[in-house]
């Protein structure tokens, strides 16, 4: 699917999810029901995960600038940030008012909180149909997708909330689906934004190891040490690697195909596509230098 279609796709998605996200919202506040609010704050995060896969889709097509050298691939981490936060203290809201109604129950109108819930849930899978049959070739795609589905969760859980008090007329079913999703939507939304201050505070990317990265440098023949080794994201994709190599080479040729080995070495074994290696015949004393093997 090529990138105008993707763009497409996300865009009506997004559109779809705004909808549900508005509906939820003002049928929350009009019939008093916590699910239901609670579940607006999980598609919430939806809509801002689909914001953030059009707006990575459209910007990652944007080439580097003299002012921005990496493009503008870190506007969806800081994008992302915004709304971990803005979410969190949504969901703080929610539980807080939730705890007070399990001491002080609500009348709850469970039709229109029905109603609204099963559109909720139709339109989360109608947008996870939208995102599904290619969202494995593309990762923005992948986690748009994920999200919708987790969505379709907590609407479940509102359409159970719902039944029960109509069926029953037992209020409590409200609050404690409402915490249920609050619990749920907090646990992705800590992680979003663990997530994104790893790669603001340029910490190493998950699933790769420093340590064992200057390991597999130091194995290479002709290499007799590692230093100021430093692993990266520039953004979510897109790990970066500098370092300096003190190399046993008499010559540039011998120093150039090193190099070439190296940089092959780190993109098929780690996925390093983006690598720096300043080669050195010894140990260098630059004041910016750490001098520590492997760190």
């Amino acid at each position: 699917m090529g990138r105008a279609k993707t763009e497409q796709r996300l865009l009506w998605a997004l559109s779809l999810g705004l909808l549900v996200f508005a509906a939820e919202l003002l049928t929350g506040l009009f019939v008093g029901s916590l699910a239901l609010l609670a579940d607006s704050a999980h598609v919430f995060l939806d809509v801002a995960a689909l914001g953030l896969a059009y707006l990575g889709a459209r910007l990652s097509r944007r080439p580097p600038t003299a002012r921005y050298t990496y493009g503008l691939r870190r506007v969806e981490v800081l994008t992302a940030a915004v709304n971990g936060l803005a979410l969190l203290l949504l969901l703080g809201f929610v539980g807080k008012e939730a705890l007070a109604r399990l001491s002080m129950p609500r009348a709850v109108h469970a039709e229109p909180m029905l109603g609204v819930a099963v559109a909720g849930l139709l339109a989360n899978l109608f947008m996870a149909g939208l995102l599904r049959h290619h969202e494995e070739e593309d990762l923005n795609m992948r986690a748009a997708f994920l999200h919708v589905l987790g969505d379709a969760l907590g609407s479940l859980a509102a359409i159970a909330a719902g039944f029960v008090i109509l069926l029953t007329g037992w209020s409590m079913a409200d609050p404690l689906a409402s915490l249920a999703i609050v619990t749920v939507v907090g646990i992705g939304a800590v992680r979003l934004l663990r997530r994104a201050f790893r790669i603001l505070a340029e910490g190493v990317p998950e699933g790769l190891d420093a340590h064992h990265i200057a390991q597999r440098i130091l194995a290479v023949p002709a290499v007799k040490d590692v230093h100021d080794l430093h692993l990266w994201s520039i953004g979510p994709g897109f790990p970066a690697l500098s370092a300096h190599v003190v190399v046993d080479a008499e010559s540039m040729d011998e120093a150039d195909a090193l190099a070439a080995q190296l940089r092959r070495l780190l993109r098929e074994e780690f996925g390093l596509a983006h690598v720096t290696i300043q080669l050195e015949r010894s140990l260098c004393d630059a004041p910016c230098c750490n001098g520590v093997k492997g760190a």
